[in-house]
Parts: structure tokens; sequence; C-alpha cells
């Protein structure tokens, strides 16, 4: 198992990883060949077949789209965030790139939007101090966005 930061453009996006991504978000295409000089945390099992895929990125603007909303603020976006869970804790390897990046930036806070139906992900998150704190205003036909906060506090 090995986890590479890389470019999307260097990522194959006909990989069946990035099925239920392209079902859920219909523009999903289109948005990550947008992503293409961009990088991402994407981690390859035994046979090098995608089982995770990490993007973060550094925000500082109001969060409308969603009740409550939230001022403008600089914080960390988990952007797109899938893990094939398998009992490696590969999920835990990708937290822990999650926290190690708002803490090399010195940020205050991560978001991530999640569907209730991906459970694991919530539970794998929860873990690790995020919380529900508002849902998307937005419903799709794959229901409705939970959005999950975890405030950090960074000894100097």
């Amino acid at each position: 198992m090995s986890l590479v930061y890389k470019t999307f453009a260097n990522v194959n996006l006909d990989d069946p990883f990035f099925d239920s991504l392209k079902s859920d978000y219909p523009k999903f295409v289109k948005w990550f060949m947008s992503k293409g000089g961009e990088k991402a945390y994407v981690s390859y099992n035994e046979d090098n077949e995608i089982d995770g895929f990490l993007y973060l990125k550094v925000e500082d603007e109001a969060l409308v789209d969603m009740t409550p909303s939230f001022p403008k603020k600089k914080r960390v976006k988990l952007g797109t965030f899938k893990i094939v869970a398998h009992g490696t804790r590969l999920g835990e390897r990708f937290v822990r790139k999650i926290l190690d990046f708002a803490l090399s930036k010195g940020l205050p806070e991560i978001y991530v939007t999640i569907f209730d139906k991906h459970e694991g992900l919530i539970n794998l998150l929860e873990r690790y101090g995020f919380e529900k704190v508002a849902v998307k205003n937005e419903i799709t036909a794959s229901g409705q966005e939970g959005v999950y906060f975890k405030p950090l506090t960074w000894r100097e």
C-alpha cells in the first residue's frame, strides 16, 4: 500500500474507485478535470488500484450554501475524501494527513460535507472530533449533505 501526493492530471479518473463519486455528484468529472494541476493524496493497494483519495484546500470565504451559514474565515476544506475501508487503518492515515495539513497552515478549523449514507466515513471523522453542525441547502438525488466541522486549537 502506498500513499502518493500527485496532480489530478496524473490520476486515472476511469478507475472504478471514482464510480460512486460520479454517481453522487453529476458535475464530478468536469470538476475533477478542472483541477488538473492541483494535488491530492492517492492511496494504492497491493494490486496498484486506487483505494483512497483526499483533496484538501484552503478556503477564505463565507459558507452561505448551508444552514446555518458561517462567516468568512480561513479554514481547510476536505474537497474530496473517499477510502475503501479494509481493516488496514487507511482511514487513520488519511486523517493524519488532514490534521498535518491544517497544522502546517496554522488554520483554526476543518470542514467537510458528506451524504448521510456514508456512515463509515462519518464514524471515522466523528472519532477524530468532527461534529455535524449544519446541512447543505441543496437536496440532490443522493440526499442532503451534512456539514461536519472540527475546530482546532494550536499550542505554541
